[in-house]
């Protein structure tokens, strides 16, 4: 039978931690956790450190890109720096390339053995599997240093700079198998915070169960969890602290419904119920396709709407003999991308419960959030009349509590007044 290492796979390892930001020194670990009645060992080797936060955003533009040049048999793509940070939803200026040089790194040089075992209660024993493998097989950046003394030091990326990416073949084959579209992209970019982005790609991935449906609730001992989450080596305080923030940025989008810690310390334990649930019935339509059943259950609820009109396309450009690489991975790229498969349909901008419309940002202060980071948002999102950027929504989680009240004073005047004084403060595209 074909190994394949897929997104679900990967995230439940916790390579890429939850955490933001880790030291560079921290370039091997190991760690046990269960996860219902699934034991887990990760031992983890990563030459330029162990991936992290945004690092995960990297890695789904690289899958995205994979996919959309036709899952090569090579197993290698060539794209720019600038296209990668337009498909991650990061900003194109000198940090976030300085970052992304850095992100492919980590990503490059990370390697993992998961030892997974379940008791057997018929052969009386622990069966499972050991595998040992990684993202990337090999990979070439087109980079420059500033300067003609240290050449090596302070290496860069620019918009045009080439990066060639080769997969490992197991993981390019769960590409091909439409298995790393079990996220949501619009809702990934909605969250806006690191820390949130992982922990809904580790939420989704535990919720996979045995027979592939969704778990609707969840229950952790927070030991295993903080392992599971990559925070094992935290203070439960700190790491709470980390989740906590993930878990209001995940009730604000409609995805969980409640996190409920019980217990103290890290002998304690965490329980999460989910909003979203799918339409039996389109999900059948799906199955019926090839489409596995956890990414099937993740788009009947996640897009409800647009599955009929996407199957439609398909069966009309397969009616005129196109044929493509797979059925059930252009059906989800369909769904998942509607404009790009040329059909329209009536989806909710966000499944978090609709706010009063009123014709003016004055008339939408009496329904702001309590909390001032949210009224932030929820103030600029009106000035601007759409959805601010990741950019931007990450540098509001950033603000000293000094910037936070800058920033909710200029939100205060008319737009004219108000958006240069944004700008101004984030400096990001907003």
């Amino acid at each position: 039978m074909e190994i394949r290492i897929s997104e679900i796979d990967l995230t439940r390892a916790g390579i890429i931690s939850v955490q933001r930001d880790l030291s560079p020194t921290e370039t091997t670990w190991e760690v046990d956790y269960t996860i219902g009645e699934v034991m887990y060992r990760v031992t983890g080797s990563a030459f330029h450190g162990r991936p992290r936060g945004r690092d995960a955003d990297i890695l789904l533009a690289l899958q995205t890109f994979f996919f959309r040049s036709g899952c090569p048999d090579s197993n290698g793509i060539e794209v720019t720096a600038a296209q990668i940070l337009t498909l991650s939803g990061h900003a194109r200026n000198g940090q976030y390339y300085t970052g992304l040089r850095d992100s492919l790194l980590r990503l490059g040089g990370v390697k993992w053995t998961m030892i997974r075992t379940q008791w057997d209660e018929k052969e009386q024993r622990h069966l499972g599997t050991t595998i040992t493998t990684g993202i990337i097989a090999e990979m070439q950046v087109m980079d420059q240093a500033t300067g003609s003394h240290r050449p090596f030091a302070s290496r860069e990326l620019s918009d045009t700079s080439h990066i060639k990416i080769t997969f490992v073949p197991s993981f390019a084959a769960s590409i091909r198998a439409g298995l790393f579209q079990i996220l949501d992209g619009e809702l990934l970019s909605r969250l806006g915070q690191p820390q949130a982005r992982s922990l809904y790609r580790v939420l989704q991935a535990h919720r996979v169960t045995p027979d592939g449906s969704l778990a609707r609730e969840l229950t952790f001992s927070l030991r295993d969890w903080f392992g599971a989450c990559g925070l094992e080596d935290e203070r439960t305080d700190n790491a709470k602290r980390t989740l906590d923030l993930a878990h209001e940025r995940l009730k604000g989008e409609a995805y969980l419904h409640e996190a409920i810690y019980k217990g103290r310390g890290k002998a304690g334990s965490i329980t999460y119920t989910f909003l979203a649930a799918p339409e039996p019935e389109l999900v059948d339509r799906l199955l019926d396709r090839g489409v596995t059943r956890p990414v099937a259950e993740a788009l009947a609820a996640d897009h409800p709407q647009r599955i009929v009109p996407a199957l439609r396309v398909i069966d009309e450009r397969l009616g005129t003999g196109w044929k493509p690489r797979s059925i059930p991975a252009s059906v989800v790229d369909a769904i998942r991308n509607p404009g790009k498969w040329g059909y329209a349909v009536t989806d909710n901008v966000s499944k978090a419960p609709a706010r009063s419309k009123a014709g003016s940002s004055e008339g939408a202060m009496d329904d702001l959030p309590s909390k001032p980071r949210e009224t932030a948002r929820v103030l600029l999102k009106l000035k601007l009349g759409r959805v601010p950027s990741v950019a931007a929504a990450e540098a509001i989680d950033q603000l000293s509590e000094d910037g936070l009240s800058s920033l909710l004073d200029a939100l205060k005047r008319t737009k004219d007044q108000a958006l240069p004084l944004v700008r101004a403060l984030l400096s990001v595209d907003l």
